[in-house]
């Protein structure tokens, strides 16, 4: 029952905000720039739907967009903090090929350049599944808000994990999860509240 109920939770959040977006492009690559933030919404992944129900997000997934010169990358903490060649971050089968991007507002050449150097020197770090707000290892949505704001660009304070007030459910509802083992004094950036932060614009959605 419980499983039942977080997933309708999150089925009504899903519907909700495919209904509230509007389609902008055709395809996303014309528009794409550096420092560009791409969300997406894994599938079948009980610690991503964890962090779905704790949070309140549509999102689970979240990268950066990189343009090298032999094309775009997105910069993505999965296993370890790495480059993923745009085409296939965009076209994972978990995903369903739908994705959503922000943009930064005040973004110049200059904080791409940062965020660009910013990326590169965290290559490798290994994934943090605790969560934690150091650098030694790093989740997906913690590397995008430290590349944005280590670029000289604001975003919203971090929240902390006390308060996201469904963490201390979710260990009832998905055993198997994570979530629950977390430090409740530690700073954390989701997906979904780095989403909303009014800094940021949606410029493409194909939902």
């Amino acid at each position: 029952m419980k499983k039942l109920i977080a997933a309708s939770i999150l089925f009504t959040l899903t519907a909700i905000e495919a209904n509230r977006l509007i389609k902008t492009e055709e395809t996303y690559d014309p528009i794409a720039q550096t420092g560009d933030l791409i969300f997406q919404t894994e599938v079948g992944n009980s610690n991503a739907f964890a962090i779905q129900v704790a949070t309140l997000s549509v999102y689970n997934h979240v990268g950066v967009v990189v343009k090298e010169k032999d094309g775009f990358y997105v910069y993505e903490a999965l296993g370890s903090v790495k480059k993923t060649s745009l085409d296939n971050y965009v076209n994972r089968k978990q995903t369903g090929s739908r994705f959503v991007v922000y943009r930064h507002e005040d973004i110049t050449a200059q904080s791409q350049r940062k965020i660009k150097n910013y990326l590169k020197r965290k290559t490798g770090i290994p994934y943090d599944t605790k969560l934690s707000w150091n650098d030694k290892k790093m989740y997906c949505s913690e590397l995008a808000y430290k590349a944005i704001t280590n670029s000289d660009l604001n975003l919203a304070d971090p929240q902390k994990m006390e308060d996201l007030t469904l963490l201390t459910h979710v260990s009832k509802i998905i055993p198997s999860s994570y979530v629950f083992q977390l430090n409740k004094d530690e700073n954390i950036v989701s997906p979904g509240y780095l989403s909303k932060d009014n800094n940021l614009k949606k410029v493409y959605q194909n939902w």
